[in-house]
């Protein structure tokens, strides 16, 4: 019976070190998707929309300008073919409407590169003190992440909103203050009481590692992530802003174009309302 009952604690304890081991690879894996998310991506988009999002948003502006001076331009042709005057106030509305899209992108490109201003001008935090608001994040995570440990109570699951927030923000003496907590409040969390439960659990762990591990496959070819070593290169920067200049050149040259057309079209021999 002695024999029996050692060779199940023997698998079990084999069974609890292997659901520890991957509750900490799991904890690893999402501390570095939420590093990812909150630290590394709005670093590279700052560098993008400042190097490269600004001259696009001068690109955007007389994009724009020239839509609607070529639209403007068909719309008083159509009218004057059919031996109408063009309603210009109605054009300038309809116009309005259906360049909404276009001006909605131009705004919100502009939104972006402000505050990509703002995240370069806020404090960093030192080189240590980042290190360690990554290491008591990550011990913080295995502890009272949900996706680690899904059986929490109540005043844990706040406890974890209060590190989330600390960790976007880059508060380490929030931070530390939470650590604090979490050891001295005392340990709620039923203790797996079945093999079954346990092996099951383990199963569910490494789902769980599958399916983040892809997404941050999936995450390292998608914007920003994708131009994280182009904006390194000086070279390749300098080659975005001259094909964006040569872009807004041609730009500049079809809004004369259409400035003389629509001149042309509303001559003082047009009667126009």
């Amino acid at each position: 019976m002695k024999e029996g009952e050692l060779a199940v604690s023997k698998e079990y304890i084999a069974l609890k070190e292997q659901f520890e081991l991957l509750k900490t690879e799991l904890s690893k894996l999402i501390s570095d998707r939420d590093d990812l998310i909150n630290k590394v991506k709005p670093n590279i988009e700052a560098q993008y929309y400042i190097h490269i999002g600004k001259k696009q948003y001068r690109l955007f502006l007389i994009r724009n300008d020239v839509l609607r001076l070529r639209r403007k331009i068909e719309l008083i042709q159509v009218d004057l073919n059919r031996g109408e005057s063009p309603d210009l106030s109605k054009i300038e509305r309809d116009l309005d409407i259906e360049l909404q899209k276009w001006r909605e992108e131009v705004l919100a490109l502009y939104r972006k590169i402000r505050h990509a201003e703002y995240w370069e001008k806020l404090p960093e935090l030192s080189l240590d003190d980042a290190r360690e608001l990554k290491r008591l994040y990550r011990e913080l995570v295995k502890k009272l992440h949900p996706d680690v440990n899904e059986h929490l109570p109540d005043n844990y699951k706040h406890m974890w909103d209060r590190v989330l927030t600390a960790f976007k923000m880059g508060d380490l003496e929030e931070m530390q203050t939470l650590a604090l907590l979490y050891v001295d409040q005392k340990e709620s969390v039923a203790e797996i009481s079945t093999m079954e439960q346990l092996a099951a659990d383990i199963e569910h762990l490494k789902e769980k590692i599958k399916r983040l591990l892809k997404i941050l496959a999936e995450m390292q070819n998608d914007f920003p992530f994708n131009l994280q070593d182009k904006l390194e290169d000086r070279e390749w920067i300098k080659t975005q802003k001259e094909a964006i200049l040569k872009e807004l050149k041609e730009y500049q040259a079809q809004k004369q174009v259409y400035s003389a057309l629509l001149k042309d079209l509303l001559n003082p021999h047009k009667t126009i309302h």
